[in-house]
């Protein structure tokens, strides 16, 4: 039996995300959505990038929509 993953309505349409700090397995920090795990940019502008492969570490607890 497979299980489709569908990413949460407000996130494929760019209208919300829940950002949560994560943190990679070597201690790096992230911000990332919890529902649908777009990272997002440190750099100027915050801009929002994809998947990646800071995707896998674990989450710290921190999360809001402050970001």
């Amino acid at each position: 039996m497979t299980s489709s993953t569908r990413t949460p309505f407000l996130c494929r349409t760019n209208l919300r995300h829940v950002w949560e700090v994560a943190h990679t397995d070597d201690g790096a920090r992230f911000v990332r959505c919890a529902k649908c795990l777009r990272e997002r940019d440190s750099g100027p502008g915050g801009n929002v990038t994809g998947p990646g492969a800071m995707s896998a570490g674990s989450t710290s607890g921190i999360s809001g929509g402050g970001f």
